[in-house]
């Protein structure tokens, strides 16, 4: 669709193109000018360029019958580091060389051991801002400070071993500046391993229901893909009761206050090696992660015991062994009944996800603990036996495709 005629659309092209290849020149000093495009341009002939002193670069095309405004929002990506010397510089020029050029890379350290701090130091293009903790402080501090220092007005988030996939901050930023009921986007992304090496993609649901009922069970944002509205993160902050598990806790309650989506695009890759957060503390993530769950079944308005705690959090950590105890897997069945029924009832979830993801963990925990008698003679199987037998047969024929 044209803004204009032929030839005062072909200026006003030019001086978009004009301005995206020059924000980092202009930086974040006032700046004002008019740029003429040749004689005989019509009367869209000249366009007054300003950049704002902090969060936006404002563009208006000069007419007698036509004054266009486009601003392009200034983006926050926070990045918090801790002895990454091995992957930092990858990470850091990924953000650099973003397509969406308007942008200011925070990087804090967090008590780095290796060369991190020299590495970061050793990049001089100004859109990097370098702050530092007096001592290593955790994911919760750092982050924290990252979000409090941001000026822009969006605030996007990359891991200091990740990767920015091309193209990921411009098509976010276009979606939150044509979405204002959306608070947060993610993307779908691709896993790696420590050399780099392509592993596998992962793709999670794009629109808020069905967002919304993914996070009544696990987490389906990738924290190097998120971008987020920077008043309401400010606000919200990353609790530190969640030492692990905060960007998961975070998206919740983001979600519970705006829209959220996930962009059908792979705006990063996130690198699994020995010695990622993940990995290091996964003894400790079951006692996270039953705590995470209180607050969520709080938050759900779901009556429970600490019995029903207990078999929520173990189906959830696919901890099967505690399922091979007859009455622990007996209290499953009932516990996946009461919280269907519960949240069928809202118009908020997509029942036939919210069940659909209810009963692959199901049959996850029928196959592994052997009781291949009750697939069909349970109670969950009555609750919808179409979905269910859906799912199951997808189930079994993925297992089939993975052994051929």
């Amino acid at each position: 669709m044209m803004l204009f005629g032929a030839k005062s659309n072909k200026i006003y092209l030019r001086c978009k193109v004009y301005i995206k290849k020059n924000l980092r020149l202009i930086g974040r000093e006032e700046i004002t000018g008019s740029y003429r495009f040749g004689p005989g341009s019509g009367p869209v002939d000249n366009a007054k360029i300003t950049a704002l002193s902090k969060p936006k670069i404002k563009i208006q095309y000069l007419n007698p019958q036509l004054i266009f405004t486009m601003t392009l929002p200034l983006v926050s990506v926070v990045m918090a580091v801790h002895n990454s010397e091995k992957y930092l510089r990858e990470a850091i020029e990924s953000i650099l060389n973003q397509s969406y050029t308007h942008l200011e890379l925070i990087v804090i350290d967090d008590g780095s051991t290796d060369s991190s701090k020299n590495i970061i130091r050793s990049f001089t293009d100004p859109r990097v801002r370098f702050l530092e903790n007096e001592f290593n402080s955790g994911i919760v501090f750092t982050r924290n400070k990252g979000v409090e220092a941001a000026c822009g007005e969006y605030i996007a988030t990359l891991d200091s071993d990740d990767i920015a996939l091309p193209g990921r901050l411009e098509k976010q930023a276009d979606f939150l500046n044509r979405n204002p009921d959306h608070a947060l986007c993610g993307t779908f992304y691709r896993t790696i391993d420590q050399n780099g090496r392509f592993l596998k993609k992962i793709c999670y649901p794009t629109n808020n229901q069905d967002i919304v009922t993914f996070l009544t069970l696990g987490n389906c944002f990738c924290n190097s893909t998120i971008m987020v509205r920077r008043a309401l993160a400010k606000e919200l902050k990353y609790r530190d009761v969640f030492y692990i598990g905060e960007d998961y806790d975070m998206w919740c309650r983001i979600s519970q206050r705006a829209k959220v989506a996930n962009l059908p695009i792979f705006g990063a890759s996130y690198r699994v090696h020995e010695t990622s957060i993940t990995v290091q503390k996964a003894p400790d993530m079951f006692a996270l992660v039953k705590r995470i769950n209180q607050q969520i079944l709080n938050d759900l308005q779901i009556e429970f015991s600490e019995k029903e705690l207990e078999v929520h959090s173990n189906l959830l950590n696919r901890n099967i062994d505690f399922f091979q105890n007859e009455s622990n897997f007996a209290s499953l069945e009932d516990w996946i009944i009461k919280f269907y029924d519960k949240l069928k009832k809202c118009n908020r979830y997509n029942n036939l996800l919210l069940y659909g993801l209810l009963v692959q963990k199901w049959i996850v925990v029928l196959v592994n603990t052997k009781r291949y008698n009750r697939l069909f003679n349970n109670g969950v199987f009555s609750l919808n036996r179409k979905s269910y037998i859906g799912n199951l047969y997808k189930r079994v024929w993925h297992k089939i495709m993975r052994r051929l």
